[in-house]
């Protein structure tokens, strides 16, 4: 089970896991080197070297520990943003892994360190430990004697004929490797995506002769480049037949006695086939829509018709939906909503759980424009994560009515965010009023008293606060609140509300983008601040948790300045109790908005589920952190190289 939740990407529930092991059973190598493994992957490095301190007590150092210390280092180096700091790390990789390639012989820490001589430009030596893997994994696969080979075996054998330049016998063996792996995206991404980085490596490295140390963050960042542009590789990329990423938005069908027809029941047939063609010619894979009666539950019939994967994004409460969305239709849409409903692989409602009311409630306008973002976002970052394609498809009858959280809207969100949609058009019949204009029309405003509005809440709170001394209150508003405000300065863009009580600070942000740049300030700011210089105790540190949700903006007449209320105001606090020091973890609906929008400054690095402080409520996490040099925002070409979602 452990080992299944590293691999699956269930990093948190992996933890959780390795932890609770460790206190039943007590210290064991297997569960402390799943639990190094597990903790490395979600940027925990510091926690997860230390766990690999106490395995390295033992003298006996097999070799599987000692690539978990590559491992480490390894994502130390992908994470690094100085030269100095990526060479430290990749030196202290290859000597790790070298450490385990001589003592076990063994392809798995062989091909790792060929890759981490590549990173450093040390190609010669690359292709030589490759050369030694090659004939390690020849060997394994002579020894199968016509039994089902290992997937992994014969990528590492494929990746090892990349260094050495054979491509031509390497193509053999990915698409070998990719037929054992069939439907396991997230490892077919992970073998494709490190043979462009080799490639991108004798690219850079060619570009930029120097093999010193120090140019090498300019190789990696034109490395990255590099793999953003014109792809001289597409042998590598024939070897993988990938799915693509679909979200969905359309009309729900006609009601008897609407006076203007959108969606006729007449036209449902012809809808469907046009879906179908569209899915199959995409090559669709996994798609994500609300469920509604009409296009929506079509949508998703034809994804389950061709074996695809159906997410589907809820505004409110399944019953608060089907009674909104649903029933309206009769009883067939609610037969149909019920088997999406069974066979879809991810459901999920934006109203937060645990603040249930008398009677679920129906969706508002900008709950719906939410959710409809929020869909976007998830297929953008599920594409991101596996470097897959990512499309957009919406039934629409090209009326523009500004109504917002409507298939209108959200072709005009796709559009302002560079999203580029397939539209099946339902025209309206012949006399059926003056043309409709296909331009995007602005949404319609709110009234301003009380606005109902998508907002940043981001949660700070100062880790051994209670540690602070009453004497030392003055050095703590000088010094970290000072700072804090520093920071706000130097990113340029206030919040809408700001709030403080003890060691817990609020802020609210319009811009979700200025929001997480603000939180990743702050970080850094405390991390690398020595408090004991200033008179404070030096264990102060900070974790932090962003949401982002409709929430109520006003001006509180008690209190006499802006503050907003609503059940996703509370969200943030839910999650931040379990949050580690010194990280910032963000909600899937945070990350999602991000992914829409095509933030470009941050990055995420889905972690799992985590259980939060409200009883039987898990919350979808991802970590927040810089995007590094060459990073780009969730893209329609499947380019993008940023894992954010398994």
């Amino acid at each position: 089970m452990l080992r299944q939740a590293v691999s699956s990407g269930q990093l948190l529930t992996a933890i959780e896991i390795a932890r609770d092991g460790l206190s039943r059973f007590g210290k064991t190598k297997v569960l402390q080197q799943q639990l190094a493994l597990a903790l490395a992957q979600t940027g925990a490095l510091d926690a997860a070297q230390e766990v690999l301190r106490e395995v390295a007590k033992d003298a006996d150092q097999n070799g599987e520990t000692l690539s978990l210390f590559g491992r480490v280092q390894k994502e130390l180096w992908r994470r690094a943003h100085s030269a100095e700091e990526a060479a430290m790390a990749a030196q202290k990789a290859c000597k790790f892994y070298g450490d385990a390639f001589a003592q076990s012989e063994n392809y798995y820490p062989g091909i790792n360190l060929a890759f981490m001589l590549a990173a450093c430009g040390e190609l010669a030596k690359a292709k030589e430990v490759a050369r030694k893997v090659e004939k390690l994994c020849r060997a394994e696969i002579a020894k199968a004697e016509g039994k089902k080979v290992d997937g992994w075996l014969l990528a590492t054998l494929a990746e090892a004929l990349v260094h050495q330049g054979d491509t031509t016998e390497a193509a053999q063996y990915y698409r070998k490797a990719s037929s054992v792996f069939e439907g396991r995206w997230r490892d077919l991404a992970s073998m494709r995506r490190q043979a462009h980085e080799i490639l991108r490596f004798e690219q850079s490295r060619n570009e930029a002769p120097s093999s010193s140390w120090t140019d090498f963050a300019a190789i990696r960042r034109r490395a990255r480049e590099w793999m953003n542009g014109p792809q001289p590789a597409d042998w590598l990329d024939r070897c993988f037949q990938f799915p693509s990423v679909v979200v969905f938005s359309g009309h729900m069908i006609d009601q008897p006695g609407r006076t203007t027809p959108r969606f006729p029941p007449e036209r449902e047939a012809e809808v469907r086939e046009a879906i179908r063609l569209h899915l199959l010619n995409v090559k669709a894979g996994a798609g994500y829509s609300s469920a509604a009666c009409g296009a929506d539950i079509i949508f998703c019939e034809c994804l389950l018709e061709m074996e695809a994967k159906v997410n589907l994004v809820l505004p409110c409460s399944v019953e608060a939906f089907k009674r909104q969305s649903v029933s309206i239709g009769g009883p067939d849409w609610e037969r149909r909503f019920h088997h999406v409903l069974a066979n879809a692989q991810f459901v999920t409602s934006t109203t937060p759980s645990g603040l249930a009311v008398s009677a679920p409630q129906a969706s508002s306008r900008v709950g719906l424009m939410y959710a409809n973002r929020v869909a976007t976002g998830l297929a953008a970052l599920h594409a991101r994560a596996l470097d897959l394609e990512f499309q957009a498809l919406a039934v629409w009858d090209g009326h523009l009515n500004g109504q917002l959280g409507g298939t209108s809207s959200v072709i005009e969100d796709w559009k302002r965010c560079g999203v580029p949609a397939h539209i099946i058009r339902i025209d309206p019949p012949p006399g059926d009023g003056p043309g409709r204009e296909t331009s995007v029309a602005p949404l319609a405003e709110e009234p301003a008293e009380v606005r109902q509005d998508i907002k940043a809440m981001l949660l700070v709170e100062v880790v051994n606060f209670t540690h602070i001394a009453e004497t030392q209150m003055p050095a703590f508003v000088e010094h970290f609140k000072g700072g804090i405000a520093e920071e706000m300065t130097k990113l340029g863009a206030r919040p809408a509300v700001a709030e403080s009580w003890a060691g817990i600070h609020y802020f609210s942000y319009d811009d979700l983008e200025a929001a997480g740049r603000f939180a990743l300030a702050i970080r850094d700011r405390v991390v690398h601040t020595r408090w004991q210089d200033h008179g404070l105790p030096a264990t102060l540190g900070i974790r932090m948790v962003l949401h982002a949700g409709p929430v109520f903006t006003f001006m509180d007449p008690a209190l006499q300045r802006v503050t907003c209320v609503g059940s996703h105001v509370n969200r943030a606090a839910r999650i931040e109790p379990v949050t580690p020091r010194g990280q910032i973890y963000v909600t899937q609906e945070f990350a999602a908005l991000c992914g829409a929008a095509g933030t470009s400054s941050l990055s995420f690095e889905y972690l799992g589920y985590l259980r939060t402080t409200t009883m039987f409520e898990d919350a979808a996490l991802y970590r927040l952190d810089h995007a590094v040099d060459g990073d780009a925002p969730p893209a329609t070409n499947g380019k993008s190289a940023v894992a954010a979602r398994g």
